[in-house]
């Protein structure tokens, strides 16, 4: 059955914004996020980047997308590691909406295919104001209950609007697909099944996947450490490899995140190993210490130069064939990188593990 795409499009754009809050629910205020939908005001907002018709956006607008689109909200965007292949990449953005009752942070992912469009959104309360007024009994929920890795998802199609719901720890998850035919809205093709196989996908990597990815980018094994600090795990999203290419320099770099706190929200401490290999340099630019306040360390017979900025923010280098090797510490707060408690004894245990 057809229908009037403008309907169409407000369908989407409400429940995409609002089917994990009124879905799958924000604590109790799922009536509230609903009710209040029309209060909502748009903090801020990562513009798509623009592409001409009919040509493929390259990986590396992709790529700045998605970091673009990371940089305004506050959880850590997990990533769909599968799309069918008949879907290409549109455009991700980040957006953070101020409502009467909760604040949101939402990001988006959106794929076409000819005239369907997919779009996955992922959607996290960050602040929640006292609701004195008692909601009322809600109906209830009858959509098709299916199973996301264990987790419990809500399948549905309603007005030709295939649209999938589930949620991981506090974070809102959603698939929505349909398709344009001119002035009207139909069904897609993308089926159930396939929903869900994307929705299985949206998760982190596990550390092995997330280094055999960067390592597909680099031409030197990738070093791990066998000992990280207390409290620290992998940061598989951000774990990445890249291949510099210019006229006085060529190199190739992994960086490997390692982070201390909330499973989601992306305001942690931070250990970040960086592994540079320098094929070609040309710039003749001398490095010199002179002055600076280094302390020297020895890691494993190599002399390791150890850096605390007036920050707190520590850094410890060093060198292992013709590898270049970084550790660096941070944090996250208050939107400000600041330092962390780490000390140079654990981050040199760790540069030692590193093999």
């Amino acid at each position: 059955m057809k229908k009037s795409i403008l309907i169409g499009v407000s369908i989407v754009t409400v429940l995409g914004i609002l089917l994990a809050a009124v879905a799958l629910g924000f604590g109790n205020t799922k009536l509230n996020a609903f009710t209040e939908a029309q209060g909502y005001e748009k903090v801020n907002e990562t513009a798509p980047p623009q592409v001409q018709e009919n040509n493929e956006i390259p990986e590396i607008s992709m790529e700045g997308a998605i970091q673009q689109a990371q940089s305004n909200v506050s959880f850590r965007i997990l990533r769909p590691m599968y799309i069918p292949s008949n879907y290409k990449f549109d455009n991700a953005g980040g957006s953070r909406f101020t409502g009467v009752m909760t604040d949101i942070d939402m990001a988006s992912f959106s794929y076409k295919s000819e005239d369907e469009q997919l779009t996955i959104k992922q959607i996290i309360v960050v602040k929640t104001r006292e609701n004195r007024t008692q909601p009322s009994d809600l109906p209830k929920d009858t959509r098709e209950i299916v199973n996301i890795n264990g987790i419990e998802g809500r399948f549905s199609e309603e007005n030709d609007v295939k649209l999938l719901g589930w949620r991981i720890g506090n974070l809102s998850l959603s698939i929505t697909s349909w398709k344009n035919e001119g002035q009207n809205q139909t069904g897609s093709s993308l089926s159930k099944e396939e929903m869900i196989k994307i929705a299985e996908s949206v998760r982190e990597k596990t550390p092995d996947e997330a280094i055999a990815e960067a390592q597909e980018k680099v031409s030197f094994k990738i070093l791990q450490p066998s000992y990280i600090p207390a409290g620290y795990r992998m940061n598989t999203a951000q774990t990445s490899g890249t291949k510099f290419r210019g006229s006085t320099l060529e190199a190739e770099q992994v960086m490997v995140p390692y982070v201390k706190g909330d499973e989601l929200f992306e305001k942690n401490e931070y250990l970040n190993l960086k592994e540079l290999l320098i094929i070609k340099d040309d710039t003749d630019i001398s490095e010199s210490v002179s002055g600076t306040p280094y302390k020297f360390i020895d890691i494993n017979g190599v002399q390791g130069r150890f850096l605390e900025e007036a920050g707190g923010m520590k850094s410890l280098n060093w060198k292992k064939g013709n590898l270049s090797l970084t550790i660096s510490s941070y944090a996250y707060k208050e939107n400000n990188v600041t330092g962390t408690s780490i000390t140079l004894e654990e981050m040199a245990k760790m540069a030692r593990s590193v093999k």
